[in-house]
């Protein structure tokens, strides 16, 4: 799942996403050093749910600064 949701998020413009190899089952993003998803091996959302919510938090990121 991370390479398919890296893979769509790279398209935009000025987002620049790097993959790190977590623990066990961990799939997590953050933004700038701070994480704003977090999941465990025992609930996955969907890639696209994933890149929803990565593209409305870095629109929230943008207007803020």
């Amino acid at each position: 799942m991370a390479a398919r949701v890296a893979a769509q998020l790279s398209k935009e413009n000025a987002v620049e996403v790097e993959i790190v190899k977590g623990g066990l089952g961990e799939f997590s993003v953050s933004i700038e050093g701070q994480k704003v998803i977090d999941t465990n091996r025992l609930w996955y959302p969907t890639p696209s749910k994933v890149i929803a919510k990565t593209r409305k938090l870095l629109a929230q990121h943008s207007e803020r600064r």
